[in-house]
């Protein structure tokens, strides 16, 4: 692992072009796997430039290609389709292409839910939908109940009671039609899509549908900011999993971008400390942080 990690995510003063000058939009299904396996490239995208993006996790709902033309908001996006085909990278990529005509229906509640924990926080919104995503693709829930929203929402250390209040409420009905309906004016037909925005032009955005490997990202990314950009360094693995709570070895690995071998025998010494409890499931290990969250973004 790089001897030179930061021991705190510290975002040093912005200079002319690093004020957030890029918008990134990820277009989601949280019941699609793909959706799930591609947080890591954002998570190390985030951490070595998070200072020059913002990002927000749009839910898509179900797309019917066939009468999407018909649809009032289908209209000609200021956008540029880069990639429309997905490939398998990383080994996190399940299934290969997840069209939206074929994938299921996201259930209604659980899209709610989401915007939910949104209306505590951009933050707040994020961890529920990870919780959310570990209920689901880990513990094989496939149809997710109010009893177990709530149970995301709690363990995400969200406010229980607002969230309550927010899942039946009309903001966030209005920030679930928001959602769909960005969806459609961005020909969404393949999940996960990745789309970015200059923040101060009128430029056209640049789409990337489907998983490709973290250099292409970074690729794009430099192409909308116009200037030198270099990537802070990554936070100590410590500061990682206090940020996430729940990580894989695979996941952990590919952000620091050394072995799996390497990364447990420091996990290990961490679990000597009682830092983190090693959890083995399908196949995989994941380590649970065991001490007081720290917020990465």
């Amino acid at each position: 692992m790089d001897k030179q990690e930061a021991k705190h995510i510290n975002m040093p003063s912005p200079s002319a072009c690093e004020h957030k000058s890029v918008e990134a939009y990820l277009f989601i299904d949280p019941l699609c796997k793909d959706c799930w396996e591609i947080e890591p490239f954002i998570i190390k995208l985030w951490l070595e430039y998070g200072k020059y993006f913002s990002i927000r996790h749009i839910v898509t709902g179900k797309v019917d290609g066939t009468n999407a033309s018909s649809h009032k908001w289908n209209k000609p996006a200021n956008i540029r389709f880069v990639w429309e085909k997905t490939t398998s990278l990383q080994g996190f990529s399940c299934d290969g292409k997840v069209h939206m005509q074929e994938a299921s229906s996201t259930p209604y509640l659980v899209s709610m839910a989401i915007k939910a924990a949104e209306l505590q926080g951009r933050k707040a919104g994020s961890k529920f939908l990870r919780k959310l995503q570990e209920y689901i693709f880990l513990e094989n829930v496939s149809n997710p109940n109010c009893e177990l929203l709530l149970a995301c929402a709690k363990d995400s250390d969200i406010d229980v009671e607002e969230f309550k209040k927010d899942l039946y409420s009309a903001s966030a009905k209005k920030a679930f039609q928001c959602d769909l309906k960005f969806t459609n004016e961005m020909h969404i037909t393949e999940i996960p899509s990745l789309v970015f925005f200059h923040a101060n032009s009128d430029e056209e955005g640049i789409k990337i549908a489907g998983t490709y490997s973290y250099d292409v990202y970074v690729q794009l990314l430099k192409e909308l900011v116009k200037c030198e950009i270099e990537p802070e360094p990554l936070p100590s693995l410590e500061v990682l999993l206090e940020a996430t709570q729940f990580i894989s070895s695979k996941e952990i690995a590919f952000i620091y971008d050394c072995s799996k071998q390497e990364i447990e025998r420091e996990l290990k010494k961490l679990q000597l400390k009682r830092k983190v409890q090693m959890i083995d499931v399908k196949c995989e290990r994941y380590w649970k942080w065991i001490a007081k969250e720290k917020d990465l973004v």
